[in-house]
């Protein structure tokens, strides 16, 4: 079985098409989605209902929660607070209802997902560092964790007591414990605007990244016209 792992879509419905294609054009059989599928961006609402439709597993980010009252908006940056109220006020009662019945984690037989950090799941803690990666990867539940939240795709392994930064790709789980990171659909950071996902076999156990082009202008200028902060919409097109 062969399964898309996406991550932070950020109510990009432009990112989304462009990697709903490609999903379907490499033909996997599930889609997982680890969070953050609202905030910053102009199409929550389209955002949500992909999701619903397409995702047979879906966990809360951390813009989730502050928009379902779990964390205040104070707790954000001023940009991520803007769009979360702008947020708030438009989401239909089936998308909220709809987070409201998921979590901030999920186990398979395989591995563990999470939005921000095995370590303690829905803390909005950030992995970015090898240092951050020793102490999820000693807390996960899995020998194998997918996570989110930084909008920078990475791939960390812990063999004995030494983490080891991995840029292989397509990237083979062996032996030891592993941390992946599929990036950002909806607002890459590591300076590539590319939307970015993964997919992941269950079977040959390998986790290849995968990076697309999109029309980053026109969704900026959706979140203008949408009266979001024009900071949102700069840093899609420079993928920061």
């Amino acid at each position: 079985m062969r399964v898309g792992i996406i991550s932070d879509i950020h109510a990009n419905i432009h990112a989304l098409k462009e990697v709903d294609r490609k999903l379907k054009e490499e033909g996997v059989d599930e889609v997982w989605c680890l969070g953050d599928t609202v905030g910053y961006g102009a199409f929550p609402n389209e955002c949500l209902d992909w999701v619903r439709e397409n995702c047979s597993i879906v966990l809360l980010g951390n813009h989730e929660l502050v928009v379902l009252g779990y964390y205040d908006e104070s707790l954000l940056n001023e940009y991520a607070a803007a769009s979360l109220i702008w947020t708030k006020e438009r989401l239909k009662a089936e998308n909220v209802e709809f987070l409201k019945k998921l979590s901030v984690q999920h186990l398979t037989d395989c591995c563990q997902l999470v939005h921000d950090t095995p370590e303690s799941p829905g803390s909005m803690k950030y992995i970015l560092s090898k240092n951050d990666a020793y102490y999820a990867l000693l807390k996960q539940l899995r020998s194998l964790c997918f996570f989110g939240h930084t909008h920078i795709p990475a791939a960390y392994r812990l063999w004995g007591p030494e983490v080891d930064k991995v840029s292989a790709n397509p990237l083979y789980v062996r032996a030891g414990r592993y941390l992946i990171n599929p990036g950002s659909v909806g607002q890459p950071r590591d300076k590539d605007p590319r939307a970015s996902f993964g997919i992941f076999d269950l079977e040959s156990k390998s986790f290849k990244l995968y990076r697309v082009e999109y029309n980053f202008k026109v969704a900026a200028r959706e979140i203008l016209r949408a009266g979001l902060p024009e900071f949102l919409a700069a840093r899609l097109v420079l993928g920061v």
